[in-house]
């Protein structure tokens, strides 16, 4: 397997756990903390490592003793120069690569300091084969794994949320979060073969109404100007809450947790695996442009795509009193960062590397809807642990499953079930 490749699942992997560790994880939890960190660091100053700590575990879900071995591994991988008095670590001194890049140079260096064992393997192999489409339990089986292990796996996944179970028609299919984002022509033949069926229609306007606000749907039931009933409702919930649709979320002090909902990527290519984090990257942007359309303090955005459009020539926006808050999460994840002007004023400056323009064209692709063709040390601090807080994809969808999720309509089901076991 390509050492890139076991570097992405074992962050997969980690964002999807949550908080919860499997015991039988030692160097995939190692190496996917790493990428976490990275990930997150990457375009950032020096900064002291306590900060770093406070931040890696309260903001990015690692545990206390997992920050220190992902550091270590980082230096080895020459991403992070490390300033030390005695055993102590005092500064860090990012020197992040772009994504794909990132993926292999740590895969490489994880898997050559510490071996992956049989569980690890075994997890690895389980999520590149899920990243391609659902797949049957025979299929499983036949991967080649000890049927003991495999089981202790598929029951870490379905706890931790990587691996999603499913019944369809008599048989046990497994998915994984990662397959629609990776692989968008798979929600587009979903959504032609639903056709002008209730499920059909659903995703047809999601994907014509990127980033949404599941809240303003619920209030209206409408989306896009088009009238929902209560059936339409509870078909979006279920979508979004059983991994069809990635619903990111966004926190304020204001308007509290919103998740919006994004239907099939513009495109009709598989995401490259570097590329899946450049994806939501570009989600958190999408997902913060429309909080300030639709769940604005005060100033309201009322053109995202121009907003994003000058983003991507001026390479700021103009400030404003609520940049800071507004666009938290688009500086931590490295996209652009904020910059204080005027009393509580700020504007927002793009980080002009490769995958942050890829990112800004992704979002503006997404919130243009159907096409033919993821500072200072007080500003890091400020964009990780205050205000809106952008909440992955992955982890997202748990907090849908256990609040919000219904159960599709018998029609709607019988669709997805014989998608799901057609794509296998």
């Amino acid at each position: 397997m390509e050492k890139d490749e076991v570097a992405v699942r074992s962050h997969d992997i980690i964002v999807a756990s949550g908080n919860a560790r499997a015991s039988e994880f030692e160097a995939l939890t190692t190496l996917g903390a790493a990428v976490r960190i990275a990930v997150n660091i990457r375009g950032v100053p020096p900064f002291e490592y306590a900060m770093l700590r406070e931040v890696a575990v309260h903001r990015l879900g690692l545990h206390p003793g997992e920050v220190r071995p992902a550091l270590n591994l980082l230096a080895e991988a020459e991403m992070v120069d490390l300033v030390s008095d005695g055993p102590n670590i005092k500064t860090v001194l990012p020197d992040i690569p772009f994504f794909e890049n990132l993926y292999t140079r740590l895969g490489e260096v994880g898997t050559s300091t510490q071996g992956l064992n049989e569980h690890e393997q075994v997890t690895v192999a389980l999520m590149r084969r899920l990243g391609q489409g659902p797949v049957s339990r025979q299929e499983l089986d036949n991967m080649g794994a000890e049927n003991k292990a495999l089981n202790r796996i598929l029951r870490i996944g379905e706890d931790a949320g990587f691996v999603l179970p499913k019944r369809a028609r008599g048989h046990d299919i497994f998915m994984s979060p990662a397959y629609f984002s990776e692989d968008p022509q798979a929600l587009a033949d979903l959504t032609a073969q639903a056709g002008s069926s209730r499920l059909g229609r659903v995703l047809a306007l999601i994907k014509q109404n990127q980033g949404y606000p599941l809240k303003v749907i619920l209030e209206r039931k409408e989306l896009g100007g088009t009238a929902l009933d209560d059936k339409d409702i509870k078909l979006i919930q279920s979508l979004a809450g059983e991994g069809f649709i990635p619903p990111p979320a966004v926190r304020t002090s204001h308007s509290g947790e919103n998740h919006f909902m994004f239907g099939p990527r513009p495109g009709h290519t598989r995401l490259a695996l570097h590329q899946v984090q450049i994806f939501n990257n570009a989600l958190a942007l999408a997902a913060a442009v429309r909080q300030g359309q639709f769940l604005a303090k005060e100033y309201r955005i009322n053109q995202p795509v121009a907003l994003l459009r000058a983003l991507l020539r001026d390479g700021s926006l103009r400030s404003n009193s609520e940049a800071m808050e507004q666009y938290k999460a688009v500086a931590q994840h490295g996209i652009a960062r904020l910059v204080p002007t005027d009393g509580d004023k700020a504007r927002l400056e793009l980080i002009k590397d490769p995958d942050n323009i890829l990112a800004v064209k992704m979002a503006i692709d997404l919130l243009n809807g159907p096409v033919d063709h993821p500072a200072p040390d007080e500003e890091l601090i400020l964009a990780m642990r205050q205000g809106e807080q952008y909440v992955e994809p992955l982890l997202a969808r748990r907090s849908l499953t256990s609040s919000t999720i219904v159960s599709a309509d018998k029609e709607s089901q019988h669709i997805i079930d014989t998608f799901l076991l057609g794509r296998r």
